[in-house]
């Protein structure tokens, strides 16, 4: 029943040309920009606009609307028809869906990271080491991330204002971390020394392992294994959330 569940998602998300162009396109429009910028900029500031702020907002976009925005709309259009409450009366185990649709997004998750980082790599140099790294972090904030599109999918009340809710939700995840960062480097300020109060965010978990991954920093925040440590505790929290809503409905 797991993998029918996930074979069901994966289906549904690439048969939807809509859902499918809004998931990949925001990602890959930042690698299509830096062919063209890379003949009309040094190779200095190239590598650091690529490291810096293309490659992480890439990353950070896939991740956002694999683990989050099209999961919740997928949920919530399931709701509003009425196939979310007839799934339930098939005596499915709330878990089991949850293990199923999370197999599925992992998948198409991870088949489009290596996508993203196979074209980035003939523009920069990327590590092989630097490229597990950073799969790994996007897994475990993926992990983090994924049990919220079941809270939101039971709070709003179909596709429609899923789609219109999680724009405003999307920008507060990215631009906390991405704006953050930008306007205190450029202040001449170390970021890291203001992390404490982004702690809520598990993007910025992967954004300052992305740093490091990159060269562009000397080390994390914190040590790696305790952002997966709380990116961990974070799931299962939200997770057992997930279950009630999902439950109730």
């Amino acid at each position: 029943m797991i993998k029918q569940i996930a074979r069901m998602y994966m289906l549904e998300s690439i048969r939807n040309p809509g859902m499918a162009i809004g998931n990949l396109l925001p990602g890959f429009m930042f690698m299509t920009i830096s062919f063209f910028a890379k003949s009309v900029m040094t190779e200095e500031s190239f590598e650091f606009l690529i490291k810096g702020q293309f490659l992480p907002i890439s990353i950070i976009m896939l991740i956002f609307f694999f683990s989050f925005s099209s999961a919740t709309i997928y949920l919530a259009d399931m709701k509003a028809n009425k196939t979310l409450q007839w799934v339930q009366r098939t005596g499915i185990k709330p878990h089991t869906y949850y293990i199923g649709m999370g197999i599925g997004v992992f998948t198409l998750l991870n088949l489009f990271l290596v996508l993203l980082f196979t074209g980035y790599s003939f523009i920069i140099d990327i590590s092989l080491s630097s490229f597990l790294l950073v799969i790994l972090m996007s897994n475990f904030v993926l992990l983090a991330m994924y049990p919220l599109s079941f809270i939101l999918a039971g709070l709003f009340k179909n596709e429609k204002v899923a789609t219109s809710m999680l724009v405003p939700i999307m920008m507060l995840f990215m631009f906390s971390i991405q704006m953050t960062s930008m306007f205190l480097t450029l202040a001449g300020k170390n970021p890291q020394d203001y992390f404490i109060f982004l702690i809520w965010n598990p993007m910025l978990y992967l954004y300052d392992s992305l740093q490091v991954s990159l060269n562009l920093m000397g080390e994390t925040w914190l040590p790696q294994y305790q952002y997966c440590i709380i990116l961990a505790v974070l799931s299962l929290v939200l997770a057992a959330i997930a279950k009630k809503i999902y439950t109730s409905k």
